[in-house]
């Protein structure tokens, strides 16, 4: 009986540990196993990130270039058709007549200088030559403000020369009358010199060219002074003095009146090289 009581103690008692052991099984968690190491070497670098773990700033592409548009081909040059035989013909008379334009326009100028000597207004002749040419370039070579000196240079000749012709008059005693004579006695003479210097020039050439230009000068400057010395003596004594006076008076007025026309002439010879300097871009 005690053994029946004893073993059912006993089966209670295994029971009761059984049910403990089961409830506490239930209420229990599982063990959780250990996390997996992982290395740095074995996490992937995805980008740098700041303190506050934001995204990096997206980074602007630069915009492409503009590529440049090709260039256009050049067109193909015009074939010129050659110019007719008119064409041709017209073209060079052309270009003679320039080439002959500017050598008379050269020539005047020595021209102007010469005749000075010989009583002409040469002055005038090279303020007139520089006009022309000036117009025929559009007022540009030589420009106005040079023919404007040179108007006031050719004014001044003609005053000196006037002045000492006449004082040259006035000390020998004689009139003013006796002073046109005698210009009018030496452009008569410088005539007859330049008719006869061609043919002396050629005798001279034969010496040389200091012969050619000593006889192609000498003529019209030497028959001028004579001229201008006779026509002084001779209205002289035409006004009743006598020889020795209208000698004297003579004398007096061809005197001034190549001191005129030598100032005269070298400031024409000024005027010559204002004009060459100011035009000797449109020459050559």
């Amino acid at each position: 009986m005690s053994a029946r009581i004893t073993g059912a103690f006993v089966a209670l008692l295994l029971s009761a540990a059984t049910c403990g052991l089961l409830i506490a099984g239930c209420g229990s968690e599982p063990a959780e196993e250990p996390a997996a190491t992982v290395t740095v070497d074995e996490v992937p670098i995805i980008g740098n990130t700041t303190d506050d773990d934001q995204p990096p700033e997206p980074v602007e592409e630069p915009e492409p270039e503009a590529q440049p548009e090709p260039a256009d081909e050049p067109a193909p040059p015009a074939v010129e058709e050659p110019p007719g035989f008119w064409a041709r013909v017209g073209g060079g008379l052309h270009g003679t007549a320039i080439f002959i334009g500017k050598l008379i326009f050269v020539l005047i100028l020595p021209a102007a200088i010469a005749g000075t000597l010989l009583g002409m207004p040469g002055g005038v002749l090279v303020l007139a030559d520089a006009l022309v040419f000036s117009a025929f370039h559009g007022w540009a070579s030589p420009p106005w403000w040079v023919l404007l000196i040179l108007l006031l240079i050719a004014a001044g000749a003609e005053a000196a020369e006037n002045a000492l012709s006449f004082a040259g008059v006035k000390q020998s005693g004689a009139s003013s009358s006796t002073g046109v004579w005698t210009m009018v006695g030496g452009f008569a003479g410088a005539i007859f010199g330049g008719i006869l210097a061609p043919l002396l020039a050629s005798i001279g050439a034969l010496a040389g060219p200091a012969g050619w230009i000593i006889l192609s000068i000498v003529p019209p400057i030497g028959f001028g002074m004579l001229g201008g010395f006779l026509g002084g003596y001779l209205f002289e004594l035409r006004q009743g003095k006598t020889p020795e006076e209208a000698k004297s008076a003579g004398w007096g007025a061809m005197l001034g009146r190549l001191a005129g026309s030598f100032t005269k002439a070298l400031l024409v010879a000024v005027m010559a090289a204002i004009v060459l300097i100011s035009t000797w871009g449109a020459l050559f």
